[in-house]
């Protein structure tokens, strides 16, 4: 590492919202990059942070290192060749199309406090949460088992959502087992399962995002192999990742669904705004529909409804707040919270219905908004087209 790159904030462990590392439109690849056997793939880093190439942010440590993965390492080929290399070779198989589903669905983090069964369409619990962290197969052997214990309706619709801390998202890969963990999933009926979401960290060398790139798109193959309905996690780093999903998608003409999770972006608006950019593009490249399951990225629901043809939001919002009996209100358009005490031994059942709503109420008024904006747009080429007819 070079003594420029020490003394920069770049290489603090668990430094996630180092703007130096994010990429900056119009700043050039690093030098270093340009000369990399897997530049290919990564299409180089164009980011402010004093570095040579990415293999400035090894920790130098690789006989210990288990946080990431690098060529420095020596299980590094290994690593790689579980996934079958960097390329996403393309799934041009059926697979299964998404179930109707609301446009707001509130995941249920666990049954404490819950009294059930909820009287809710649809809700989304975690992939790892029915997962033995063990073997990797599914902990329920039938869908009535699952739902029994996240106390959920019998009629409601389930969407597995499979995105986690690293450590629980890293060790489901450890435990994979692709034919038996689709299988063992597919008896619990869901109506919907997200790919996990591998993570793409912005301190850590390019091949460890590409790794993870390449694990997604082999989950995604194991799911929809097996007949699940899946959407597919497409993580990225940078305008390249973007771009490499959009190939991937265009020449994968049977995916449907893609999923995509903005709360661990950071606190920065303008870079969830570009992500959000990045997913409007990535749609109208790909040029057909599909349906965006999103978790977070509230303020972005507006655009990102203009370009998909349906979006799905996955709210944590509305538990979280029940549990720590907090209440939803709506003030003009934000929405607030307030305490919302209970008795000891009381559920939270009532609570977290009203939440649902509240946040269901604020979601569909987003999404209106944005239809009806639409719509009138439309209107105004339609009568702007019929009046120039008119004259000619």
């Amino acid at each position: 590492m070079t003594q420029q790159a020490q003394i920069t904030p770049l290489t603090v462990r668990r430094k996630f919202a180092d703007p130096t590392l994010w990429h900056q439109t119009g700043q050039e690849v690093r030098l270093g990059c340009t000369t990399c056997p897997e530049l290919r793939w990564c299409g180089g880093l164009s980011i402010q942070a004093p570095v040579f190439n990415c293999m400035d942010f090894c920790c130098g440590k690789p006989e210990t290192c288990t946080r990431y993965i690098c060529p420095s390492q020596r299980r590094y080929s290994t690593l790689v060749n579980e996934v079958g290399g960097f390329d996403l070779h393309p799934y041009r198989h059926r697979v299964t199309p998404v179930l109707a589903l609301p446009d707001y669905v509130p995941c249920i983090l666990d049954a404490g406090d819950l009294g059930g069964p909820l009287s809710l369409p649809a809700v989304a619990v975690s992939l790892y949460s029915v997962i033995d962290h063990r073997t990797g197969v599914a902990k329920y052997s039938s869908r009535q088992e699952m739902l029994k214990r996240f106390k959920i309706h019998p009629d409601a619709r389930v969407i597995l959502t499979a995105t986690a801390k690293d450590r629980r998202v890293e060790n489901f890969w450890h435990v994979l087992q692709p034919k038996k963990t689709a299988e063992s999933l597919r008896k619990l009926r869901p109506s919907l399962i997200t790919t996990p979401n591998f993570s793409m960290h912005a301190d850590t060398v390019r091949h460890d995002n590409l790794v993870s790139m390449a694990r997604i798109a082999f989950c995604f193959e194991g799911f929809a192999a097996a007949g699940l309905p899946v959407a597919l996690h497409v993580n990225s780093r940078t305008p390249n990742d973007f771009a490499r999903w959009t190939e991937y998608l265009i020449a994968s003409p049977e995916i449907n669904a893609i999923a995509y999770e903005m709360g661990t972006i950071g606190r920065s608006a303008p870079r969830r705004a570009w992500h959000a950019q990045q997913l409007v593009a990535l749609t109208r490249n790909v040029r057909r529909h599909l349906t965006l399951v999103i978790r977070a990225g509230w303020s972005h629901l507006a655009e990102l409804s203009s370009a998909f043809e349906r979006v799905i939001m996955l709210d944590t919002t509305a538990h979280m707040k029940a549990k720590k009996r907090q209440s939803a209100t709506r003030i003009g358009r934000r929405l607030t919270w307030k305490p919302a005490h209970t008795a000891a031994g009381e559920t939270i059942d009532e609570l977290l219905l009203h939440n649902v709503r509240v946040c269901r109420r604020a979601t569909r008024e987003l999404l209106s908004a944005q239809r009806a904006s639409d719509l009138t747009i439309a209107a105004h080429k339609q009568h702007e087209v019929t009046t120039s007819t008119a004259v000619n």
